[in-house]
């Protein structure tokens, strides 16, 4: 067994970008995606997708929901409850001497092995993007006893370094899972927050370097360690990124599902539903791809054209 556990979680909905994060490990921190074990927590994961990754990837899948005591509320459904998955890390660290999370929508960009060898904190995380954006923004009121005020981290991107009391850590956040079921509107971040302020563990903020945006300038991309589709803003909507291209690419010929989640105008669904097949063979010709992940051309033609310019030339962002 290795020092280092990787925990991914996603629902079949979004095993399409789970698969371009995975591949973006592999291609490019080939080290530290070496040097750990790897762990996917599924959530109602078909038989196929499970065999799309454990073909392509040195993964091990791990079937997951949240505890049957939880209550199905609006706002665990709304991200699906693999969202909550990132409590299992603290699991993790009782085989692990440390253990990372990342996000399903990201793109790893540069080897982050030697970087995250220094760590030596407990955990290892960045702030939130948005100055502004505090603990209080991820619940719909005020909890008593905690600093809502205080500028919230965000979960896109964690280390967790022992010693840490994993074990109460662990069911802590869980016990306010069920206490707070009606109210985090953002999943399991916000209680991620309350946890490091009620067990005061030792925080090093990470530079947003390991955590940024999509939406930002392109010089700022270039020099992150990964590219994060934080908020509405994904990579199958808006932007050209020609290595999520070529990754998902992969994933339609390794025959993934096609759908990508995103609201189209019904004229430009009408259009490809004529120009992309409903099925179709390997290996999958480029307009597929191209059309499934090009902007709505009906909706926002300016965002289309720029899309196909980056296409045509394949710019990297």
């Amino acid at each position: 067994m290795k020092n280092t556990a990787i925990l991914f979680a996603s629902s079949d909905v979004f095993a399409y970008a789970l698969f371009v994060s995975i591949k973006s490990l592999f291609e490019n921190s080939p080290k530290l995606a070496q040097e750990s074990d790897i762990f996917i927590y599924a959530y109602r994961w078909p038989k196929h997708t499970k065999e799309i990754f454990l073909k392509t990837f040195p993964v091990q899948i791990c079937d997951y929901d949240v505890p049957d005591y939880i209550p199905r509320t609006e706002h665990i459904l709304r991200f699906t409850p693999a969202l909550f998955a990132r409590f299992e890390a603290f699991d993790l660290l009782s085989k692990y001497k440390r253990v990372i999370c990342m996000d399903s929508d990201i793109l790893v960009q540069k080897e982050l092995f030697d970087n995250l060898a220094k760590l030596s904190t407990q955990i290892s995380i960045t702030l939130d993007g948005n100055k502004n954006c505090s603990v209080q923004r991820n619940f719909t009121k005020p909890i008593p006893s905690y600093n809502m005020s205080a500028r919230s981290y965000n979960a896109g991107f964690i280390v967790l370094i022992n010693p840490i009391p994993y074990k109460e850590i662990y069911n802590r956040l869980y016990q306010m899972l069920a206490k707070y079921a009606d109210i985090c509107c953002l999943g399991d971040q916000g209680l991620i927050n309350l946890m490091l302020q009620e067990f005061k563990l030792s925080v090093t903020e990470l530079p947003q370097l390991y955590n940024k945006p999509a939406s930002s300038p392109n010089k700022n991309l270039d020099k992150s360690f990964f590219i994060h589709s934080t908020g509405h803003r994904k990579f199958w909507c808006y932007y050209y990124l020609d290595q999520w291209y070529r990754y998902f690419a992969k994933w339609l010929e390794l025959g993934g599902n096609k759908n990508v989640v995103r609201k189209n105008s019904a004229l430009w669904d009408k259009l490809l539903a004529k120009i992309v097949p409903s099925t179709f063979n390997v290996p999958v010709p480029d307009y597929i791809v191209f059309f499934t992940l090009a902007p709505d051309a009906c909706r926002y033609p300016l965002k289309f054209l720029l899309f196909t310019f980056k296409r045509l030339f394949r710019i990297k962002y």
